[in-house]
């Protein structure tokens, strides 16, 4: 209510105890009438920045906040007609440097001079509100967090009754058929997750991760807690705080994922016994194709050539000892290549050694070898230097290419 102050006595401005408690006072203090400032105690001044003259001359009104003027405009003037309601509130001000600050203003009306006038007595608070202005942005923003989070968040006292948890807390916890105010951790159906929400009240961390049966469920969760205790203002244990994921479809892709990893490795295993196996056929083809080859000289050499050798032995017209001529040269172009690789798979050559030894028996380089058995230059070095080996050059001066010339 306001409190009317009606004094027909007013202290002298001369007097010296009267100047000494008002031009001293910690707080502003200003005597306003119709709109104009009577009088400004030195803290006034301070606050406003303003000299005494240039406040006297205008409305008190023009360095009140524009968005707060109509407030006070209309509360001054309801006062000044003796109207009784709350003596108190606060409303910003612009002070000479442009700046805003917030004044928390305590009124009373009484005489001044033998008029009424209203005394307002006025406190800066401009810290203290930014500091309530910031705890509430802040406090907004930890509200925004706390529902918004992707897990569940909850506090809970000592006897594990819920203080506040957000909506995702009761949606993993919301067949327990409980009422979400007064929530009683310890009559969770699961009672193996309990421990957890204990451990924080011996001044510990939390921890579990495992299944979780929810009530009348016949399917289990995969859930995630983390909790650690909470503290009051008296630095006393209160309870607990924590954190709850619902990992069920994490645990599932991380089963899935350990599945396909074991199917591959079974594949992989698979996929190296049928390269060996592979090799093996390779081998036995290569060692069947030697074989063919051995048959072919055979024949041509036991079947064919001695009856080339009869008709060279006979008298015959240049034409036919031509044709016997060329008859013989394509057997041995034909045959060439068996007898190359017959010379060499005397000395135990690889198939691979072969290949190579044929190629350098061609004239081919090292690099030109490589392109074509698409193998590094390193191998081909590695294969010449086992031929050298085999065919006993080992340390010797011979011409590779030369000495395999040798054996066609």
């Amino acid at each position: 209510m306001d409190i009317t102050i009606q004094k027909q006595y007013v202290p002298d401005e001369q007097d010296d105890l009267y100047r000494l408690l008002v031009e001293n006072a910690s707080e502003a203090m200003y005597v306003t009438r119709d709109e104009k400032l009577l009088y400004i105690n030195p803290k006034c001044l301070k606050i406003v920045g303003y000299p005494e003259s240039e406040l006297k001359k205008s409305s008190f009104i023009e360095f009140v906040h524009p968005d707060d003027r109509d407030l006070v405009q209309n509360r001054h003037m309801r006062r000044m007609r003796g109207e009784n309601f709350f003596n108190e509130y606060s409303h910003r001000i612009i002070d000479k440097d442009g700046k805003v600050k917030w004044l928390h203003v305590h009124v009373v009306r009484l005489v001044w001079r033998g008029k009424p006038a209203i005394l307002n007595f006025a406190s800066d608070i401009t810290d203290r509100k930014h500091a309530e202005d910031a705890l509430s942005e802040s406090e907004e923003r930890y509200r925004f967090l706390f529902h918004s989070a992707p897990a569940g968040v909850f506090y809970y006292d000592s006897s594990l009754k819920i203080i506040d948890a957000n909506d995702v807390f009761f949606k993993i916890f919301g067949d327990e058929k409980q009422n979400p105010a007064g929530f009683q951790l310890k009559k969770l159906r699961d009672k193996k997750i309990i421990p957890s929400f204990l451990t924080p009240l011996e001044g510990k961390m939390g921890f579990y991760e495992g299944q979780y049966r929810p009530y009348n469920s016949s399917v289990a969760m995969w859930i995630f807690i983390h909790t650690a205790p909470l503290y009051g203002r008296d630095g006393k244990m209160s309870g607990g705080i924590g954190i709850i994921q619902d990992m069920t479809k994490n645990k599932k892709v991380e089963e899935s994922l350990k599945k396909r990893e074991k199917e591959l490795k079974t594949k992989s295993i698979h996929l190296e016994e049928s390269n060996a196996a592979l090799r093996v056929l390779l081998r036995h083809r290569d060692e069947d194709r030697l074989e063919l080859q051995r048959n072919v000289l055979s024949n041509i050499r036991e079947l064919v050539i001695p009856y080339i050798e009869k008709l060279k032995s006979r008298q015959m017209d240049a034409e036919k000892k031509l044709l016997i001529n060329m008859l013989e040269n394509n057997l041995r172009d034909i045959t060439s290549p068996f007898l190359r690789n017959m010379s060499l798979s005397q000395y135990n050559l690889t198939s691979k050694e072969i290949q190579v030894a044929n190629l350098i028996r061609e004239g081919k380089a090292t690099k030109e070898i490589a392109k074509l058995l698409n193998l590094s230059t390193r191998s081909i070095e590695y294969h010449r230097d086992k031929i050298r080996n085999r065919l006993g050059l080992k340390n010797q001066k011979t011409n590779l290419r030369s000495y395999l010339l040798t054996l066609s």
